[in-house]
């Protein structure tokens, strides 16, 4: 009987934080009420199934504003959020999702149940895709991850301290990621299909000199050099004022390449 009770639950569970935190059970949204509990349930998901102690989850839930009670808050919350991922748990069941130990808590959803875990390795496939020369693999595989994002991540929660790192990363995935659309693209002899792109990079990001680079590319390739040196120029100013340095080896030797027409920046089919 317990064995037949454990397949009975075995809900398709779903978390997504690549936008508002939320999840789904067997499909429909899940009910997970306001900020806290939103917050709960990131503090478990960065924890990547690693236990995480009540301690640890209080001060990620409260921060600077505990309750008067902070403990039994959290059980609280705790107990509410099982429901809401369990809806067919019994009083007193073993959970499956929402795994209490000694110490604290963990959460049991598989990776490919998480879309930063999928994003994540989406990324990873296009990386070793535009590294092995097969730009129309990659470009297959980041826009694929791109899709996943339906806003800032955990953008209910993007003030939260406990998630600076893991917003960061995420960030730095994304940007990796469109760095790759662009230079597929390129690969694939979309040049101007990639004028706005390239142009959104270096907008979002003015500061990642690989951006500039690809912005550069994608102006040269269209025929269009004076805007080419243009951007280059654009570039160092900005680095300049906004970190105090010069650009890196790559736009300087990019620079020069631009100027002499090098033919190696001409597309290959």
């Amino acid at each position: 009987m317990q064995n037949s009770a454990r397949c009975d639950r075995n809900h398709d569970v779903r978390i997504t934080v690549l936008g508002p935190v939320g999840a789904t059970v067997d499909g429909a949204a899940a009910r997970l009420g306001g900020r806290r509990p939103r917050a709960l349930l990131a503090a478990l998901l960065v924890a990547d199934g690693s236990l995480v102690t009540e301690d640890q989850l209080i001060d990620s839930v409260w921060e600077d504003q505990l309750p008067a009670k902070p403990r039994q808050a959290l059980h609280t919350y705790v107990a509410d959020l099982r429901r809401a991922l369990e809806p067919d748990r019994r009083a007193r069941q073993e959970p499956l999702v929402l795994l209490r130990h000694p110490a604290g808590y963990a959460l049991a959803v598989g990776p490919e149940r998480v879309d930063t875990r999928r994003f994540v390795d989406l990324v990873a496939a296009g990386v070793a895709a535009a590294t092995a020369a097969r730009p129309a693999e990659a470009l297959a595989q980041v826009d694929q991850a791109l899709r996943l994002w339906r806003g800032p991540a955990f953008a209910d929660l993007a003030d939260s301290r406990f998630l600076r790192a893991e917003i960061g990363r995420l960030e730095e995935c994304r940007s990796l990621a469109r760095e790759i659309r662009v230079a597929a693209r390129l690969g694939l002899g979309e040049h101007r299909q990639s004028l706005a792109e390239s142009q959104e990079l270096v907008t979002d990001y003015p500061l990642r000199e690989s951006a500039w680079a690809l912005r550069v590319l994608t102006l040269y390739r269209c025929g269009w050099q004076a805007e080419a040196l243009q951007a280059l120029g654009t570039a160092r100013r900005v680095l300049r004022e906004q970190l105090g340095a010069d650009p890196g080896p790559e736009l300087a030797r990019l620079t020069e390449r631009v100027l002499v027409h090098d033919p190696a920046l001409a597309w290959h089919c």
